[in-house]
Parts: structure tokens; C-alpha cells; sequence
């Protein structure tokens, strides 16, 4: 059978093949029990016809069957393609009999297989010699067991003599056929070069057609190629398209592959079969500049595939109808000196397609007032040897740097428009594993341990040659090596940054805001080293200038907790003033209400760069898939005028964003690190109490600041009144400082376990002797390794009465017995003491038993959950899972509307927040008589006053979810006042007390920016 011609072979029991190979989908097995089963789910979209044969659960004894006929007996190579992840196993054996005797058997996936990326589907075979005639192929489990829902995807068998076959299921499903007829421009040989963009992993493939037809690879032979006038014979292009999904195919005509043709003059015709008959769609053009989009479906077997097979000029046409045709906002303005970019792709993917095309999608780009056409922003050097931070090469690096500059200077844009230039996406900290292993890191550790002034005595070991970086398995035998090896993953990656940011800013000659966009692993995990990407550390250099986050907030109990991260960026960048620049995730089904509140709270926080991600266009890239389904949202009109007032809203305030920044508060949440490295991978329950404590400050209008524990050894924590601490270890030296700060003063709140070790996770006893309570050791009850969004499936443990209020015990518990003199404020169910406060010196403390913010967040999801109607499923209640693909929190698109509250559609956030438990947890807050200079009527409005020399601004945000028709504030303001004015309402009217306070109100729908001007 030639692999290159179509087939289609679905083998029921007893169908008889004359030829090879021979294929099977697994999905045609038959079975009598429940152990197997055809599935298509998220699981299966890349399996061959999108479906396979599932058997991780149901009857462990389970098998399933099918018949071949073997036409000539044979030396046979059986391949079997299943779905493979690196840590998950679903071992399932295939054994090939005849007349009831086993012929022979393999097991597969009992080992994970190298240079496999997890949930892709892989090939693995074993070689048998089959007789002629029937044979049967059953499907069974490994030792009868039972695997994770996520595998034992079985996709497909393939029996093959040819043991130099390289199986390709795409060759055994529906067949696109392709020919090209040039144009009578060409007097010089072109070929036709496609680049397949797809929209999974294996992304991208280059193919050429000539003479000689489809061939994979950059350029054919120079005597297959074509002239004007010439055509090419049918061309199989199903190698290019996915099942599930097709492809983008990026056309041009190259003389060679590094010389394109002026323009790309042709016509091309589509079938489904190598013959005129079957031709299905014809396109004649001419682009000039000489490029081409064309999407293609799967297959063009229907009539609704068929009508997905559409060219660039069609999707722009039609985009921009609409577009013009759109009531855009008025009011605010584009920004001029905030650069605000977004990302879109008018072209494919380094294809420039035809002059009217990209006109047309560059007039719609325009309604939004994004930056891209009057700024730019550059690339980085991300050359290593050997993949080690440690092992920069430099000599590669400063070459590129060359030919970038080269090549941005011929490109006619001006080096002092660049915005910043982004080194590279998601990098993390090398893991220490690697670190461990690589004599590189052993050099650069020492030596930064040097800097730092250590000793090998303080690193706990006897000599030089002991200080190293240790893997997470000797953390405990090596505990101060392992605190800084954690410590050193940020370091190691920042010193790699910097070496990048000499080099261009020489190369460009000026300085340039240098960055990488970090993903928000801090929001994902509630821990820095989840990513090995610790801010206070990396910006704690003057090799640093700027630091770069994103919003995805991906399984995040709130999109508000993107705001949390860059208050994190905000902190950090503290001493030093580096910029801060955020990517706006606006696409995967984010709703335009979320896409406003994370603009304003972000902006609200220091982000001054920002871009969009992502806009599209959906014909030029695969971010956000197929075009006929594509979550980009150049897709989605609905979300445009959001997306517009965006802009609109900072550029409105952009004069009073760039010269205001936020005082510093009177309230700050201590980070500590150290614990982020010591329960890496044991329980992240600690960091979502922090995380959500913030969440409850914000709330309340609280302005609060994150301090690090190094920020506080430097003696930054002096000026708060308050300091809440979640997590049990601490550095000695801040400990030290903190013990002093609350002896002149401060009011500390401690949760469960907090501050009770220290970096090298040994007692910690600094605090003790002005603790309100006997503390006894912490208890980890439920340990959480999972993202915030799945908080809600820790169990009650025990209850907490504080008055009239109950919150529930979750995840750790501290019993405590309150010391003579203490104020018990909250008891647990067997009366002992859940939250205790004494006073210490001039100060205070207040020590929690338990994790109360955790409750509070759990409180708010389970209450929008339940108006979903959802349920706690006995599998989230046993697994925590960290790897496999996010929720969303709405369970079931369409499913809330059965509620009837509107909240559910408008956004995917909870709001209904318990006001007692906020309360309870801003208590110390309350104490100590703070009164922001702002403060709100309505709770969980985003409201952050930012202040300078000519006036202020206040970014608002609608977290209640419901727009609110009068929302009143009060304003202690530094200066005296002109007037107010909001970017949606215009000029606002006040009232200034004799006091010097200003009282005024608007109504709110999402955001808005409210701008105070002084005399």
C-alpha cells in the first residue's frame, strides 16, 4: 500500500487485507465490558479521527478485540500509538494470537519514553513474525490495574514489513489534494514553499511543491522547479493537516528558500481527490508583496469544512465590516506616553502578505489605539552552553545583537521609539536538580555566597568544596545549602538576564527597560520557587531595570489575584524604582467585565507597559486555535469596545498616572520567602492564606504593602503600625528586626505556625517570649498542592466561633493555650484557644491557630459554585493536581444560566465574600485605628489612591460584579483641590469638609479612573 496515496481503513472483526501496512483504529475494538471505552474529549483532539479507546477505569479485567488477516506470513513491526505524559502511567499490554495461541505480546508505557512531551500521543512497537491468516489483536490492562483518568488512551496499530516506516496516522484518514498553476510573471524557476502553522504541538512544518509534487523540507532539487505558465501535478497535502484541527499553510514563491519572488501570482485549486472532479475550491490572486494565507479544515469531506477553507483577504474583508460599523468609546484617549502594545499578527506567521490585506486589518487594528504603529519593542539573546544559565555565550550573544541592530535599523523604525525589549517568554529558575549537576552553578554559587559575605560555617559545612547547590532531595540533609540553592535559581537566571541587557544596550546604544515576561506562577502555586522566580531577589540588583508579568491567573480562585502578583512586582521593585510591564490576557473566554478590573487593579499596582494578548488575527497565528472556533479575540466583537476602553481609560489618566505613585501604607503583609522554600512541593496552604489575607485588605479599601524579608533586615518595615505573617519559617535576622519593631510599636498577626523556624528550617524561637500563647506543634491536616481555584475542596477540620461567627478549620491547625494576661477573641469547637492578642512592649500580637483566610476565599467559591449547581467530586476531594490542563471556574459554559443571576455570565469570579470573616481578619487593622486617606461605602470596589505633585488618580474596579449606581467616597487629599473629574463621567461634584475632607461619588459599572487635580 503506498503511505502516499488516501486510504481509509477502519478494520471490523474479519475484514481481510491483500496488502500492508495494515491499520486499525483502536476505537474498532470490540468489548462486553465496561473496562474500554471510545472517547473524544480534550484528551483525544489529537488522536487519530479524534477518537480512542479509553481503558483507565471500569473493570480492571477488562480487554478488548479485534481480527486482522495477515495475507503472506512475515517479520512484522507492530506500532501502537497512545496518549504519553512523563509522570503518569497507563500501562496496557497488546497480545496478538492465532486459532487461541498466543503468538506474542508487549507492554506499553510501563516507562516513561525520552524526548516525549507530556499529552502528546506517541508511537512505540515491538517486532513479531505472524503467520498467515486471521489473527486476533486484544487489548488488555497491565497486571489488571486500574490508572489515571488522564491516560491509557489507546489511539491506533499499524502492522507494517517495512521496519523503515515511519508511522503517520494522517496517511489512513480523508486526503486533501492541492495544485498550483503559476501565472505567466515568472521567467526565472520559483517553487512553492509552504510553512504549516498548526494549532498543537509538533507546531510547525515546512513543505515545498514542484514538478515533483508535495516533498518535506525548505527547497527542492533546482530542476523541479517551475516558470510562468507551469503547474504542478496533484499535491498530497494531508501531511500538512491535522485531524482535529488542519492548518494555517503560510504560502510563498521562493527562487531559493532565502529569495522570495516579487510577487506570488497563481491559482490554486483544492480537492479532495487527485482529479478534476473533485475539486472543491479554486482561489486566483496576486499578492504583492508575495505572501499568502490560506486556513484549511481537517479535510474538505463536508460542506461545513469546506466553507472553513477561506483566504486571508476574505477573513479581513469581513472583519472589518464590522469594525467600521462599531459604536466606539469617546471618551479618554489613546495613550501617548504609555506605551501600550498588543498582540497581533497582520501577516502570517513571517509571511507579509498582500498590501490590501494588511491595510484592511491595520485600518481595524487602528479603532483600538493600541501602540504598535508608533512604538516598538526588540528581542533578546537567549544563548547558552550546554543549557545552563551559568554557561551565557557570549560571543553568539554580541553576533546577534549585531545583526539585530542591522536589520531594526533597515527596517526604517527609530531606536528611540523602542518601548523595552522583552529577552525571552516564561523562562523559569533552572530546577535545582540541574543546578546540582552542573559545575558551572558550583562556581557562580560560591561566588555569589562570597558576595553575600558567607562563610562555609554559615552554610552549615566544614570548607569551600561543601558549598554547592543541592537538589530538593538533600534539603533536609543540606538544609542551608538547599535555602539558598532555592535562593540562587532566581540569581543564576537575572545574572544571565543581565549579561543580555549589556550587550543590546551597547549594541543599540542607549538604556532599554530589559525584562522577560515571568508567568504568574506566584498566583498559580502561592509560592515563588513553584517557577524558581523570586522577585524580591531578582530585583534586589542594580543589574535589574524593569520586570514583566502576565494575567492569566489560570486556576486562580479570582482573576483579582493578577493584581496580587504585580503588587509582588510592585514590593520588589520598591528600593530600586524598576519598571514594571504586564501582559493583559483579554482571550480564552476571559469576558470583558474581567478584562476591565484586571487592567484597572493592575494599573493601579505600577504597571506603566502594558500589551494585549491576545488579538489575533486568527488566520495568522495559532494562539487561540482553529479560526472557525478561535478564542482570540479579533474572533470575538463582543469583547472590542472592552478591550478599547481599556486603552482609553489610561490614556485618559496616563498625565496623573505617570507622575503618581502609592504612599506607603500603614499595612503590610510580610513575604517570606524562606517559607516558599520550604514548603515547595509539601503544602502551598500557607501562601494562599497570604495571598487571600491581601485579597481581604483590598476589599476593604486597606492600602497594604508586601515586605520582604530582606526589605525588612534592612529595616523597611519601620514605618507600618500593622504586619500580618503566614508561614512557618522566617530568616533569623528579620525575625531579630521584626521582635524590635513590635517592642516600639507594631501590632504583629500571626496565623498558624507562622515565624516558629527559620531559613534553614530549624526552631525558631525569637518571638516566643512575647507570644500570647503556648504554641504547640503545627499540625498539617490536609496539605494543598494545587492551584486557587481548587480551595474549595479542603475539608473542614475543626470549627472557629468568634462571637457570632464560625469559620472552618482548613488545611493545618495549631492548638495553643493563651498565656496569663492574653485576650482569647476566637475559640475552637473544644473551647481551647483559636485566636489569642496580647500586648508586648508598645505593641502587640495576635497568634491565629488556623489558616482564616483560606476561609474566607473558600466561602466565596463554594457560594458561586453552588449557584452552578456544582458538586465536590470524591476525585477533587483525593487528588491534588497539579499538571493537567486548568479548570475554568464556571463548570459548564451555558450551565449558569439556569441560576438567574446575571454575575455568573458577566464575569468568572466569586464575589459574594463573607463581611465577618473579613472583618475578623482586618481586626488588628481595625485596633490600631488606621484610616486610609481613601476610604469606599461599598466593599470589594478596587479603589488605590495613586498621589503626586500636580494631583491624583484612583483606578477603580467593580469586584461586587453588579454595576452600582452611586458609590461614595471620602478623600483626605494632600493638597487642596480644584476639581474631580472621572474618565466615564466627566467632572465630578464634591464637598470639602472643614476637616479638609472631600466627599464625592459616581456610579460605577466595571472601571473607571477617577482624577483629582490640585490648586
Amino acid at each position: 500500500m503506498n503511505r502516499l496515496v488516501a486510504i481509509i481503513v477502519l478494520l471490523l472483526p474479519g475484514i481481510a487485507l491483500a496488502a500492508e501496512p495494515i491499520f486499525v483504529e483502536a476505537e474498532s475494538f470490540t468489548t462486553s465490558t465496561d473496562g474500554w471505552k471510545v472517547q473524544e474529549n480534550r484528551q483525544t483532539r489529537s488522536a487519530s479521527m479524534l477518537n480512542t479507546l479509553h481503558g483507565a477505569v471500569g473493570d480492571p479485567s477488562g480487554v478488548a478485540q479485534t481480527s486482522v488477516t495477515i495475507s503472506e506470513a512475515g517479520d512484522f513491526r507492530i506500532w501502537v500509538r497512545f496518549l504519553h505524559h512523563k509522570t503518569r502511567r497507563g500501562p496496557f499490554q497488546l497480545a496478538v494470537a492465532q486459532n487461541n495461541q498466543t503468538v506474542g505480546s508487549n507492554h506499553f508505557d510501563k516507562e516513561p519514553l525520552p524526548n516525549a512531551f507530556n499529552w502528546d500521543y506517541v508511537w512505540d512497537y515491538f517486532d513479531l513474525t505472524l503467520p498467515a491468516g486471521t489473527v486476533e489483536l486484544e487489548l488488555s490492562k497491565t497486571d489488571q490495574e486500574n490508572c489515571s483518568p488522564y491516560v491509557r488512551h489507546v489511539d491506533c496499530v499499524l502492522l507494517t514489513t517495512d521496519k523503515e516506516l515511519t508511522p503517520n496516522h494522517l496517511l489512513y484518514g480523508p486526503q486533501t489534494f492541492l495544485r498550483v498553476t503559476l501565472d505567466d510573471v515568472y521567467d526565472n524557476p520559483v517553487y512553492i514553499h509552504i510553512f504549516a502553522d498548526h494549532y498543537h504541538a509538533p507546531w510547525y512544518q515546512h513543505f515545498n511543491l514542484s514538478k515533483a509534487g508535495t516533498k518535506p523540507g525548505l527547497r527542492p532539487a533546482l530542476d523541479e522547479r517551475l516558470v510562468g505558465g507551469e503547474q504542478t501535478p496533484w499535491c498530497n497535502i494531508t501531511p500538512m493537516l491535522y485531524q482535529d484541527s488542519g492548518a494555517i499553510l503560510n504560502i510563498t514563491a521562493r527562487h531559493h528558500y532565502a529569495e522570495h519572488a516579487p510577487q506570488l501570482a497563481a491559482k490554486l485549486e483544492f480537492a479532495s481527490a487527485p482529479n478534476e472532479d473533485s475539486i472543491v475550491r479554486t482561489m486566483q490572486f496576486d499578492c504583492q508583496p508575495n505572501g499568502l494565507v490560506v486556513v484549511t479544515p481537517p479535510d474538505l469531506t463536508t460542506e461545513e469544512h469546506r466553507s472553513r477553507l477561506m483566504r486571508d483577504a476574505e477573513f479581513a474583508e469581513a472583519t472589518g465590516k464590522v469594525a467600521d460599523a462599531m459604536d466606539w468609546p469617546t471618551f479618554g484617549k489613546k495613550p501617548e506616553s504609555i506605551p501600550f502594545f498588543v498582540s497581533a499578527t497582520v501577516g502570517g506567521y513571517d509571511t507579509e502578505v498582500d498590501k490590501a490585506v494588511s491595510d484592511r486589518e491595520w485600518k481595524t487594528l487602528d479603532y483600538f489605539g493600541f501602540s504598535n504603529r508608533d512604538k516598538s519593542y526588540i528581542g533578546g539573546l537567549w544563548y547558552m552552553h550546554d543549557r545552563s544559565f551559568c554557561r551565557p555565550d557570549i560571543e553568539k550573544m554580541k553576533e546577534s545583537a549585531a545583526t539585530k541592530v542591522d536589520k531594526f535599523v533597515q527596517s526604517g523604525k527609530s531606536i528611540d521609539d523602542i518601548a523595552y525589549c522583552m529577552l525571552m517568554d516564561e523562562p523559569t529558575g533552572q530546577p535545582a536538580s540541574f543546578a546540582a549537576a552542573d559545575e558551572a552553578y558550583h562556581e557562580a554559587f560560591r561566588n555569589w555566597i562570597k558576595k553575600l559575605g558567607k562563610t562555609p560555617e554559615d552554610l552549615l559545612v566544614a570548607d569551600w568544596d561543601a558549598v554547592r547547590p543541592v537538589p530538593e532531595s538533600e534539603r533536609d540533609q543540606s538544609p542551608a545549602l538547599h535555602y539558598f540553592t532555592q535562593r540562587f535559581r532566581t540569581r543564576a537566571l537575572g545574572d544571565f538576564m543581565a549579561i543580555q541587557r549589556g550587550i543590546l544596550e551597547e549594541a543599540y546604544g542607549r538604556t532599554l527597560p530589559t525584562l522577560v515576561n515571568f508567568s504568574d506562577g506566584a498566583t498559580y502555586h502561592a509560592n515563588f520557587y513553584g517557577q524558581g522566580v523570586d522577585y524580591f531577589e531578582l530585583l534586589d540588583s542594580d543589574d535589574q531595570n524593569a520586570l514583566w508579568s502576565e494575567d492569566w491567573a489560570n486556576g486562580a480562585s479570582s482573576y483579582q489575584c493578577g493584581a496580587y502578583n504585580v503588587d509582588l512586582m510592585r514590593a520588589a521593585a520598591r528600593e530600586r524604582g524598576q519598571t514594571l510591564g504586564h501582559y493583559l490576557v483579554a482571550h480564552a473566554g476571559r469576558k470583558p467585565w474581567d478584562i476591565k478590573l484586571k487592567g484597572a487593579s493592575e494599573t493601579a499596582r505600577g504597571i506603566r507597559l502594558w500589551k494585549n494578548f491576545s488579538y489575533g488575527v486568527s488566520w495568522g497565528s495559532h494562539e487561540g486555535g482553529p479560526t472557525w472556533k478561535s478564542h482570540t479575540w479579533y474572533s470575538k466583537p463582543e469583547k472590542w469596545i472592552a478591550n478599547a476602553e481599556v486603552v482609553r481609560e489610561i490614556g485618559g489618566a496616563e498625565d496623573l498616572l505617570l507622575s503618581s505613585t502609592a504612599k506607603p501604607a500603614e499595612v503590610a503583609v510580610l513575604y517570606s520567602s524562606s517559607t516558599d522554600a520550604w514548603t515547595l512541593g509539601q503544602n502551598y496552604a500557607f501562601g494562599f492564606n497570604r495571598m487571600h489575607t491581601w485579597m481581604a485588605l483590598a476589599h476593604a479599601q486597606i492600602p497594604v504593602d508586601f515586605v520582604s524579608e530582606q526589605q525588612v533586615e534592612k529595616g523597611l518595615l519601620q514605618d507600618y503600625k500593622v504586619c500580618y505573617l503566614s508561614g512557618p519559617n522566617l530568616t533569623s535576622a528579620a525575625a531579630e528586626k521584626l521582635r524590635d519593631w513590635i517592642m516600639e510599636g507594631g501590632v504583629l498577626y500571626l496565623s498558624a505556625g507562622a515565624a516558629s523556624h527559620d531559613e534553614f528550617n530549624r526552631p525558631l524561637a525569637t518571638l516566643d517570649e512575647l507570644l500570647p500563647a503556648d504554641r504547640e506543634p503545627l499540625q498539617v491536616l490536609q496539605p494543598f498542592l494545587n492551584s486557587g481555584s481548587y480551595l474549595h475542596i479542603l475539608q473542614a477540620q475543626d470549627v472557629v466561633t468568634a462571637g457570632e461567627q464560625e469559620l472552618d478549620v482548613l488545611s493545618v491547625q495549631q492548638r495553643q493555650s493563651a498565656r496569663s494576661g492574653s485576650e482569647v477573641l476566637a475559640t475552637f469547637k473544644d473551647g481551647s484557644a483559636a485566636i489569642v492578642r496580647t500586648d508586648a512592649g508598645q505593641g502587640s500580637i495576635y497568634s491565629a491557630g488556623f489558616l482564616p483566610s483560606l476561609d474566607y476565599i473558600k466561602q466565596a467559591l463554594v457560594a458561586r459554585r453552588d449557584l452552578q449547581a456544582a458538586q465536590v467530586t470524591a476525585e477533587e476531594l483525593a487528588t491534588n493536581r497539579t499538571d493537567v490542563p486548568t479548570p475554568v471556574l464556571d463548570l459548564k459554559e451555558g450551565e449558569a444560566t439556569t441560576t438567574g443571576d446575571s454575575r455568573l455570565e458577566r464575569s468568572d469570579n466569586p464575589w459574594e465574600y463573607s463581611a465577618d470573616v473579613r472583618e475578623l481578619i482586618l481586626q488588628p487593622v481595625r485596633t490600631a485605628s488606621i484610616t486610609p486617606p481613601l476610604t469606599c461605602n461599598v466593599p470589594l470596589v478596587d479603589a488605590v489612591l495613586l498621589e503626586g505633585d500636580s494631583g491624583a488618580v484612583i483606578p477603580l474596579a467593580n469586584y461586587t460584579l453588579a454595576p452600582l449606581k452611586q458609590v461614595d467616597f471620602t478623600l483626605q487629599p494632600a493638597q487642596p483641590i480644584t476639581r474631580i473629574e472621572s474618565i466615564h463621567q466627566g467632572e465630578l461634584n464634591y464637598h470639602t469638609t472643614p476637616e479638609g475632607k472631600v466627599h464625592f461619588s459616581l456610579p460605577l459599572d466595571s472601571s473607571d479612573y477617577v482624577q483629582v487635580f490640585y490648586r
